[in-house]
């Protein structure tokens, strides 16, 4: 398949491999057929910031090749912190969540690695590996039949949760939190702040807040100060300090954040993290109308 490649765009060819280059940034050689073409198309690009965009792109598969390198030469946890900096930028890109689930199904971890694989199939089906899947499928319902209480009523939860099942994975997230002595630090953080999400769905804030709280308590982590500062926000509450800061949370989170700080009369602090994201999503989707209309 041809793609529409803009003319900023400098292509050297090596044989079958070709080097991407714009303002002095390139990519690696890579194959004529990558997806990455795709990706920088004419028609995917945002020709509001057409160079930035561009550039974006470049260091991100940049990243995304980096961290397929460190999965070869099996450094799996190193390779996953590239792929994650990969599926900040965006959450559905199907190679990063491919190589994700690779990592993952590598360092035993299956039933996470099956989550992967259906959301980089669902993202791009040219991905599909039906023996893998099968593979993985097979291991992570063994992984499954082998989990401890503690860890059966966490997973329950999560599948409730993603079906859209709040009260009964609040009541699986319970089971497992009246063992709550077994757990390590940063584990029970993020149960509680299962469990307080679970409660946002519900729009039950004073419980969500509260659990979000705990978790704290537990041990600061970013994920509950977004969580606790958009509690207090719903429940006209004065908002933490810590909530107006860059938070290590994902893009969305970052944009509530940012809205909720600029109804607050936040605004310096709000334009900061707008600027943030401005240069960390290009695409023209939903995400970046919201942002846009912020700025």
């Amino acid at each position: 398949m041809s793609y529409n490649i803009p003319s900023e765009i400098d292509c050297e060819a090596s044989g079958n491999k070709v080097r991407l280059s714009i303002d002095g940034l390139s990519t690696y050689w890579i194959d004529r057929d990558d997806l990455f073409f795709q990706r920088i198309d004419n028609g995917s690009l945002n020709q509001e910031f057409l160079i930035k965009h561009i550039k974006k792109e470049i260091q991100i598969k940049n990243t995304l090749d980096d961290g397929i390198s460190l999965f070869k030469s099996q450094k799996y946890a190193k390779a996953i912190e590239k792929l994650d900096d990969v599926l900040f930028y965006d959450s559905e890109y199907g190679e990063a969540l491919m190589y994700k689930s690779y990592c993952l199904c590598s360092q035993g971890h299956f039933v996470k690695a099956l989550r992967h694989y259906r959301r980089a199939v669902r993202s791009d089906d040219a991905l599909n590996d039906f023996e893998y899947y099968r593979t993985l499928l097979a291991k992570a319902n063994d992984e499954r039949s082998n989990f401890p209480k503690l860890k059966l009523n966490i997973y329950a939860g999560d599948e409730h949760f993603s079906k859209g099942e709040f009260q009964s994975a609040i009541e699986s997230y319970n089971r497992a939190l009246q063992d709550s002595s077994k757990f390590k630090q940063k584990i029970l953080s993020k149960l509680l702040n299962k469990k307080a999400t679970a409660y946002l769905k519900l729009d039950d804030f004073e419980k969500a807040l509260e659990c979000f709280g705990e978790s704290l308590y537990v041990g600061a982590n970013d994920y509950a100060i977004f969580g606790k500062g958009i509690c207090e926000y719903e429940l006209d509450l004065d908002i933490d300090s810590e909530f107006c800061r860059c938070l290590d949370i994902s893009k969305r989170q970052m944009l509530k954040q940012a809205m909720v700080l600029k109804n607050r009369g936040y605004m310096d602090d709000s334009l900061r993290i707008l600027n943030f994201l401005r240069e960390n999503h290009f695409k023209k989707d939903d995400f970046y109308d919201k942002m846009m209309m912020l700025i």
